[in-house]
Protein backbone atom coordinates (compact mmCIF):
# COMPACT_ATOMS: atom_id res chain seq x y z
CA UNK A 1 0.00 0.00 0.00
CA UNK A 2 1.40 3.34 -0.50
CA UNK A 3 0.53 7.19 0.28
CA UNK A 4 1.61 9.19 -2.61
CA UNK A 5 3.06 12.72 -1.91
CA UNK A 6 1.51 15.29 -4.06
CA UNK A 7 5.19 16.34 -5.45
CA UNK A 8 4.93 12.79 -7.13
CA UNK A 9 1.66 14.22 -9.06
CA UNK A 10 3.43 17.50 -9.87
CA UNK A 11 6.39 15.96 -10.90
CA UNK A 12 4.55 13.85 -13.17
CA UNK A 13 2.08 16.45 -14.57
CA UNK A 14 5.40 18.61 -15.68
CA UNK A 15 7.40 16.88 -18.09
CA UNK A 16 10.00 19.83 -17.83
CA UNK A 17 10.79 18.64 -14.79
CA UNK A 18 13.77 16.25 -13.77
CA UNK A 19 12.27 12.52 -12.81
CA UNK A 20 8.95 13.20 -14.32
CA UNK A 21 8.82 10.59 -16.59
CA UNK A 22 9.95 8.03 -13.92
CA UNK A 23 6.82 9.39 -11.95
CA UNK A 24 4.25 9.01 -15.16
CA UNK A 25 5.69 5.23 -14.83
CA UNK A 26 4.87 5.16 -11.55
CA UNK A 27 1.29 6.37 -11.16
CA UNK A 28 0.45 3.95 -14.34
CA UNK A 29 1.85 0.84 -12.94
CA UNK A 30 -0.14 1.25 -9.32
CA UNK A 31 -3.20 1.81 -11.64
CA UNK A 32 -2.27 -1.01 -13.84
CA UNK A 33 -1.24 -3.12 -10.47
CA UNK A 34 -4.37 -1.86 -9.06
CA UNK A 35 -2.15 -1.17 -5.69
CA UNK A 36 -4.02 0.30 -3.09
CA UNK A 37 -3.21 3.69 -2.31
CA UNK A 38 -4.36 6.35 0.66
CA UNK A 39 -3.86 10.09 0.06
CA UNK A 40 -5.57 12.91 1.83
CA UNK A 41 -7.96 14.90 0.09
CA UNK A 42 -5.50 17.95 0.53
CA UNK A 43 -3.51 16.47 -2.66
CA UNK A 44 -6.38 17.55 -4.97
CA UNK A 45 -6.02 20.88 -3.27
CA UNK A 46 -2.45 21.36 -3.80
CA UNK A 47 -2.40 19.36 -7.28
CA UNK A 48 -5.15 22.40 -8.51
CA UNK A 49 -2.52 25.19 -6.91
CA UNK A 50 0.34 23.99 -8.30
CA UNK A 51 -0.71 23.03 -12.06
CA UNK A 52 -2.98 26.29 -11.79
CA UNK A 53 0.37 28.75 -10.79
CA UNK A 54 2.77 26.47 -13.33
CA UNK A 55 0.20 26.99 -16.43
CA UNK A 56 -1.48 29.98 -15.03
CA UNK A 57 -4.61 28.55 -16.39
CA UNK A 58 -7.40 28.00 -13.71
CA UNK A 59 -9.29 25.30 -15.41
CA UNK A 60 -6.46 23.41 -16.08
CA UNK A 61 -5.79 23.44 -12.37
CA UNK A 62 -9.26 22.42 -11.55
CA UNK A 63 -8.94 19.50 -14.46
CA UNK A 64 -5.76 17.78 -13.07
CA UNK A 65 -6.85 18.05 -9.68
CA UNK A 66 -10.34 16.34 -11.16
CA UNK A 67 -8.80 12.99 -13.19
CA UNK A 68 -6.57 12.44 -10.08
CA UNK A 69 -10.17 12.52 -8.27
CA UNK A 70 -11.17 9.78 -11.01
CA UNK A 71 -8.33 7.61 -10.69
CA UNK A 72 -9.36 4.15 -9.60
CA UNK A 73 -7.73 2.79 -6.71
CA UNK A 74 -7.45 5.78 -4.43
CA UNK A 75 -9.30 5.99 -1.08
CA UNK A 76 -9.29 9.43 0.34
CA UNK A 77 -8.25 10.55 3.83
CA UNK A 78 -10.14 13.41 4.71
CA UNK A 79 -8.54 15.30 7.76
CA UNK A 80 -10.21 14.70 10.92
CA UNK A 81 -9.53 15.14 14.50
CA UNK A 82 -7.88 11.66 15.09
CA UNK A 83 -5.70 12.63 11.51
CA UNK A 84 -5.10 15.98 12.44
CA UNK A 85 -3.61 15.09 15.94
CA UNK A 86 -1.24 12.83 14.20
CA UNK A 87 -0.35 15.54 11.68
CA UNK A 88 0.65 18.13 14.49
CA UNK A 89 2.61 15.84 16.37
CA UNK A 90 4.42 14.81 13.29
CA UNK A 91 5.10 18.26 12.21
CA UNK A 92 6.62 19.04 15.65
CA UNK A 93 8.59 16.10 16.20
CA UNK A 94 9.85 15.74 12.89
CA UNK A 95 9.66 19.59 11.70
CA UNK A 96 7.99 19.30 8.88
CA UNK A 97 5.60 21.58 6.95
CA UNK A 98 2.06 21.36 7.54
CA UNK A 99 0.92 19.37 4.33
CA UNK A 100 3.95 17.12 3.94
CA UNK A 101 2.98 16.03 7.95
CA UNK A 102 -0.57 15.09 6.84
CA UNK A 103 0.65 12.73 4.22
CA UNK A 104 2.96 11.43 6.78
CA UNK A 105 0.30 10.66 9.20
CA UNK A 106 -2.03 9.15 6.50
CA UNK A 107 1.03 6.78 5.85
CA UNK A 108 1.50 5.74 9.52
CA UNK A 109 -2.47 5.75 9.88
CA UNK A 110 -2.27 2.81 7.45
CA UNK A 111 0.59 1.50 7.64
CA UNK A 112 1.50 2.89 3.58
CA UNK A 113 4.85 3.57 2.17
CA UNK A 114 4.84 7.24 1.63
CA UNK A 115 6.56 7.97 -1.96
CA UNK A 116 7.87 11.61 -2.30
CA UNK A 117 10.15 13.96 -4.49
CA UNK A 118 10.08 16.43 -1.07
CA UNK A 119 13.99 15.49 0.08
CA UNK A 120 13.03 16.69 3.68
CA UNK A 121 10.05 14.17 4.35
CA UNK A 122 13.08 11.52 3.10
CA UNK A 123 15.41 12.45 5.32
CA UNK A 124 13.24 14.09 8.40
CA UNK A 125 10.72 10.52 8.56
CA UNK A 126 13.17 8.32 8.95
CA UNK A 127 12.49 5.97 11.46
CA UNK A 128 8.97 7.21 11.61
CA UNK A 129 7.51 6.40 7.94
CA UNK A 130 9.04 4.22 5.15
CA UNK A 131 9.86 6.80 2.19
CA UNK A 132 9.94 6.10 -1.24
CA UNK A 133 11.40 7.99 -4.09
CA UNK A 134 9.21 6.96 -7.41
CA UNK A 135 12.64 5.28 -8.44
CA UNK A 136 12.56 3.44 -5.61
CA UNK A 137 8.87 2.44 -5.35
CA UNK A 138 9.16 1.43 -9.14
CA UNK A 139 12.17 -1.14 -8.16
CA UNK A 140 9.94 -2.63 -5.42
CA UNK A 141 6.91 -3.18 -7.92
CA UNK A 142 9.27 -4.72 -10.37
CA UNK A 143 11.07 -7.27 -8.00
CA UNK A 144 10.20 -11.03 -7.86
CA UNK A 145 6.85 -12.15 -6.18
CA UNK A 146 7.18 -11.34 -3.11
CA UNK A 147 4.95 -13.31 0.04
CA UNK A 148 2.43 -10.96 0.17
CA UNK A 149 0.89 -11.65 -2.82
CA UNK A 150 -0.07 -15.02 -2.09
CA UNK A 151 2.71 -17.08 -3.63
CA UNK A 152 3.93 -20.01 -2.04
CA UNK A 153 7.78 -19.93 -1.64
CA UNK A 154 8.01 -24.03 -1.46
CA UNK A 155 5.13 -25.29 -3.71
CA UNK A 156 6.95 -27.61 -5.60
CA UNK A 157 3.81 -27.78 -7.94
CA UNK A 158 3.95 -24.09 -8.85
CA UNK A 159 5.56 -23.52 -12.12
CA UNK A 160 9.04 -21.89 -12.00
CA UNK A 161 9.07 -18.26 -13.19
CA UNK A 162 10.52 -17.44 -16.11
CA UNK A 163 10.82 -13.72 -15.52
CA UNK A 164 10.18 -11.27 -12.81
CA UNK A 165 6.69 -9.94 -13.29
CA UNK A 166 5.45 -6.29 -11.98
CA UNK A 167 4.38 -7.02 -8.63
CA UNK A 168 2.01 -4.75 -6.29
CA UNK A 169 4.16 -6.02 -3.39
CA UNK A 170 3.65 -3.14 -0.83
CA UNK A 171 0.10 -4.94 0.35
Amino acid sequence: MFTLDASVHVNALNPAEHGSPESQQLLAQLEALRCPIFVPTLLLVEISGAVTRSTDDAAQGMGGAQRVRNTAGYTWVPLDDFLTQEAVRMAATRRLRGADAVYAAVAKRYDCKLVTRDQQQLDRLKGAVTCLTPEEALAQLSSPAHPATGAQENDSHAPAPTEAQPQCTAQ
